[in-house]
């Protein structure tokens, strides 16, 4: 099956890109119809739609957990740390704005990386695998997937302020496990935004190189 040229595998990815890109179109148009229903009413039943989660410690006193759970074979002993799955659903219209705001912000950064992918596939069912404007288009997608690393490092920060600031859990202050902080953290999505933008780099000079042997002969 051939890569590029009509009728390729470049073309059937662009086709995918597009049902992707008009799927998630219509969920950010929900999105942004349910959070104008609710600045005009937080309290409109829309409100268990539209959500914020988290995950916070328990204190053992106030959760006990001795005992919960057992192993039958014996091969191991098992203990439960108590923990709190969080849901919160907007009761203002400041906490409406800020959640859809950021929630925006990451949609851009995914828009971005769709449509410069698009770009790409379209050069590609062309016939011109190699053209500049997909180098261009690759970087751009690297620099868009690291966004979406600083809108969530973005989201956790502001969360961790509004839980600090506004929530207490057995009338105590919340305790983010730190084991929770780590894996929520984006690493994976961070290295593969910079091995996109090397990509790119590595594109660039294949080109450079490519083109100085032209001009040679």
């Amino acid at each position: 099956m051939r890569v590029t040229g009509k009728g390729s595998v470049a073309t059937r990815v662009n086709l995918l890109l597009e049902a992707i890109l008009a799927i998630s179109a219509i969920l950010v148009a929900l999105g942004i119809i349910t959070a104008a229903v609710l600045v005009v009413n937080p309290e409109h039943p829309m409100r268990r739609y539209f959500q914020v989660n988290t995950i916070a410690s328990v204190s053992r006193d106030v959760w006990p957990t001795g005992g919960l759970v057992q192993v039958g074979d014996r091969s191991a002993t098992a203990t439960v740390d108590p923990m709190a799955y969080i849901t919160f659903r907007p009761s203002s219209r400041g906490f409406v704005l800020v959640t859809l705001a950021v929630s925006l912000l990451w949609w851009a950064c995914f828009f971005a990386v769709m449509l410069q992918l698009r770009g790409v596939c379209a050069n590609l069912s062309s016939g011109t695998p190699f053209p500049r404007d997909n180098i261009r288009r690759v970087r751009r997608i690297g620099w868009a997937i690291l966004g979406t690393v600083g809108v969530e490092l973005l989201i956790d920060a502001l969360a961790l302020v509004y839980l600090h600031l506004q929530v207490t859990v057995a009338g105590g202050p919340v305790a983010i496990p730190g084991v929770i902080l780590w894996v929520d953290f984006p690493l994976g999505t961070a290295i593969a935004g910079f091995a996109v933008l090397v990509l790119a780099e590595l594109f660039r000079a294949g080109a450079d190189l490519q083109d100085e042997q032209a001009l040679t002969i």
